[in-house]
């Protein structure tokens, strides 16, 4: 008897074991892996550097598209082209080593240019990750060089510049196509009704 009813206790044991398998997710989980990077390299791979304060933390998109949009108040740039209000892109997925700076946190930040969003979306933004040797604190190093001041205003305003001239241009261009062809039509309808020695 009791042998029989340590079978069953056995049975029901492997029972719940496979149907705790089955609901468990079997995707593995990745975590952010960065190489060690010096100050040096990442100058060197970076295409602007700044020290700035964190004013906002958005999430924006979702699936691939997922990203945080960081706004800096910067005061001091050492390469590139950086806003007064600079808008950086980092990613939201926390395998992808996504930055995550807290509201009022100094940075000297190390971003690289890239397009964000796709089709008419799309803008080109500065991106920066927690692999680009981004320094929290906002000390920046001496072999930085010398720095000098922002460009007045705000980087996201430019780039819905951006996006309103690219739309405008398009605009333009088929435009500028559609008169072309009438052209081609009016000229090719003249032509046939003033041939010479076409009877009236």
């Amino acid at each position: 008897m009791r042998r029989r009813a340590q079978r069953w206790l056995a049975l029901i044991a492997v029972g719940l074991l496979g149907l705790l398998g089955a609901l468990v997710d079997p995707k593995p989980a990745f975590a952010c892996e960065c190489s060690p990077i010096t100050v040096g390299r990442a100058t060197r791979q970076a295409d602007a550097i700044f020290r700035g304060t964190v004013t906002a933390v958005r999430d924006v998109d979702r699936g691939e598209d997922a990203r945080t949009d960081i706004r800096f108040e910067v005061d001091t740039v050492y390469k590139g082209t950086v806003y007064s209000e600079q808008v950086v892109a980092s990613p939201r997925d926390g395998a992808a080593c996504g930055l995550t700076p807290r509201l009022g946190s100094t940075w000297v930040v190390f971003a690289v240019e890239g397009i964000q969003g796709s089709g008419d979306e799309a803008v080109f933004r500065l991106v920066t990750d927690s692999c680009r040797g981004n320094l929290a604190g906002g000390n920046p190093p001496t072999v930085l060089g010398r720095p000098y001041d922002p460009v007045p205003g705000a980087s996201d305003r430019e780039e819905q510049a951006t996006g309103a001239d690219r739309v405008l241009t398009r605009g333009l261009a088929i435009g500028g196509i559609g008169l072309l062809v009438l052209g081609a039509v009016a000229v090719v309808g003249l032509a046939v009704l003033w041939r010479p020695g076409r009877s009236r």
